[in-house]
C-alpha cells in the first residue's frame, strides 16, 4: 500500500505543477492582508483581488486559500492567441487577469500572468474518437473516456481527457484495483495493476463504482467524471506507470 501512497505524493509533486503552470496556493494566517502577500509576490492587489474573485479583502478569515497566478514571459511571435491556446485558457480571461487595453502593444518580455491552466507543449496533438469505449474493435486503443484528449509531455506523461460531469470512466486493461480514494487537487482517484505490474491512474473522478481488491476486465466501467477544481471544468487525468516510471499512454499495453 506504502508505494501507492508514494506514487499519489509523486504525482502531486510532478503533475501539480505541470498541469497548473506553476500556480501557487498561499494559504492566510493571522495579521495578513492582501497588500502583505502583494509584496511577498510582486504581484498587484488589484491582480490578487481580481484572480480570486474577492469583493471584500477585510472579509477575508485566517485559512483563507489565496491563489497567485505564475508568470509567462512573452517571446518574439507571440500573441495572445497562442499564449491562450498554450496553456489551454480563455482569451477572455488572460486579457482580463493582465488588465490589458491594447492587444497590440504586446511586445518580447512582457510578463503576463496565466490563470490556472494546463501547459501544453508545443507539439501536442489533440484527437477525439467517438468509439473507444468499444472493447470489440481490433486496432483501435480503449481509452477510459471517449472526450477531446491532450498529451502531457515533460516530467510526467499523460493525457488530460475532456468530457461531462458524471460521464462514465472505463478501465483500460484488466487488472485488480489496488488504490480507491479522493486525493487533494484530483478528486477521487482508481489505481489499477495489471498482471504485468502496469499501474493505471484514473484522476479526477466525482464517483468511484469499484473497491479495493476487485477485479476488472477491460472496458469495466469503474468511476463517474468529476470537475477539475482548478479549472472548473470536468476533466480526467489518465496516467500509467510502470516501475515507478511514468510511461506514454499511447504505448502502453491494453487488455
Amino acid at each position: 500500500m506504502s508505494r501507492y501512497i508514494r506514487l499519489l505524493s509523486l504525482l502531486l509533486i510532478l503533475v501539480g505543477g505541470n498541469l497548473f503552470a506553476n500556480e501557487q496556493i498561499y494559504t492566510l494566517k493571522r495579521g495578513d492582508t492582501l497588500y502583505k502577500i502583494s509584496r511577498k509576490y510582486y504581484i498587484s492587489v488589484d491582480i490578487l483581488k481580481t484572480y480570486n474573485g474577492i469583493k471584500d479583502p477585510s472579509q477575508l478569515k485566517e485559512g483563507t486559500e489565496i491563489r497567485i497566478p505564475s508568470l509567462y514571459t512573452v517571446q518574439k511571435g507571440d500573441t495572445l492567441y497562442s499564449i491562450s491556446r498554450r496553456y489551454d485558457v480563455d482569451l477572455d480571461n488572460l486579457i482580463k487577469i493582465n488588465n490589458i487595453m491594447d492587444s497590440t502593444r504586446l511586445y518580447v518580455g512582457k510578463k503576463l500572468y496565466i490563470p490556472g491552466s494546463i501547459a501544453l507543449p508545443e507539439e501536442q496533438n489533440i484527437v477525439s474518437s467517438p468509439s473507444i469505449y468499444s472493447t470489440e474493435q481490433k486496432n483501435v486503443l480503449i481509452w477510459p473516456h471517449p472526450g477531446q484528449r491532450k498529451s502531457l509531455k515533460g516530467k510526467v506523461t499523460g493525457i488530460i481527457i475532456h468530457g461531462n460531469k458524471g460521464d462514465k470512466v472505463v478501465s483500460v486493461s484488466s487488472g485488480h484495483v489496488v488504490w480507491v480514494g479522493p486525493y487533494r487537487g484530483f478528486g477521487r482517484v482508481v489505481f489499477v495493476e495489471s498482471k504485468n505490474n502496469y499501474i493505471y491512474v484514473y484522476a479526477g473522478n466525482e464517483e468511484t463504482l469499484v473497491k479495493v481488491g476487485e477485479s476488472v476486465k477491460k472496458g469495466t466501467e469503474i468511476a463517474r467524471l468529476g470537475m477539475n477544481v482548478h479549472e472548473g471544468i470536468p476533466q480526467l487525468l489518465f496516467l500509467v506507470y510502470h516501475d515507478g516510471k511514468p510511461v506514454d499512454p499511447y504505448n502502453a499495453p491494453r487488455g
